[in-house]
């Protein structure tokens, strides 16, 4: 279990993240990230108990963000600069990997983003496809830093993409959320502020 300091320094990362996300700068969260170390053989190692790596983890949320307040094209820039010069595993490897149950690798955070965005870039119809993925990466997603957050976005493309429905606890709570991230272009300081006290009861 991550000690009290390593979840206050999750937070700072996770609000820069967001930060950046929300000023549509995917090339600063890349740069950023290449600083971050690469996940260990013991956080990509199928059924693992400790938490993904910080880089896979604030990618996958940087990612959701973005997907979430609409934004698939700084998505798609990310994902595509993530997977270019970033991850140092093969894609191909990565990609087979994701399907594969017996080859003792946690499924891929980057193949599951770069399927995300195909899957949002579809119709309503893929929504099946959308919950396939979901229940495919949970164990990956439960494991991040404040799950109920990273639930909010998964609630929110869901509506949004695929007119799936959320229950109206989550509903509520995603639309607060959710609804201070909108209106183009960013938010305010006052915004941010409401926002992560807001993410900060969770």
């Amino acid at each position: 279990k991550p000690t009290e300091e390593e979840d206050e320094l999750m937070e700072l990362k996770c609000d820069a993240l967001t930060h950046m996300a929300l000023a549509e700068k995917p090339n600063e969260m890349i740069q950023w990230l290449k600083t971050l170390p690469a996940p260990t053989d013991a956080q990509t190692k199928t059924g693992h108990r400790c938490r993904p790596s910080d880089r896979d983890a604030l990618f996958t949320r940087a990612v959701l963000c973005l997907c979430a307040v609409e934004n698939l094209r700084d998505a798609n820039t990310l994902v595509a600069s993530y997977i270019t010069d970033v991850e140092e595993r093969e894609t191909e490897a990565l990609t087979k990997s994701y399907t594969s149950k017996d080859d003792g690798q946690a499924p891929s955070h980057a193949i599951f983003c770069s399927m995300l965005i195909r899957v949002c870039e579809k119709d309503t119809r893929t929504g099946p496809l959308f919950s396939w993925l979901l229940r495919s990466f949970k164990r990956e997603l439960d494991g991040m830093y404040k799950t109920k957050i990273v639930q909010s976005y998964t609630t929110k493309i869901g509506k949004i993409y695929f007119n799936i429905q959320p229950p109206p606890s989550m509903l509520n709570m995603m639309e607060n959320m959710m609804g201070m991230m909108g209106g183009g272009g960013g938010m305010n300081p006052a915004m941010m502020q409401a926002m992560a006290a807001q993410m900060g009861q969770m």
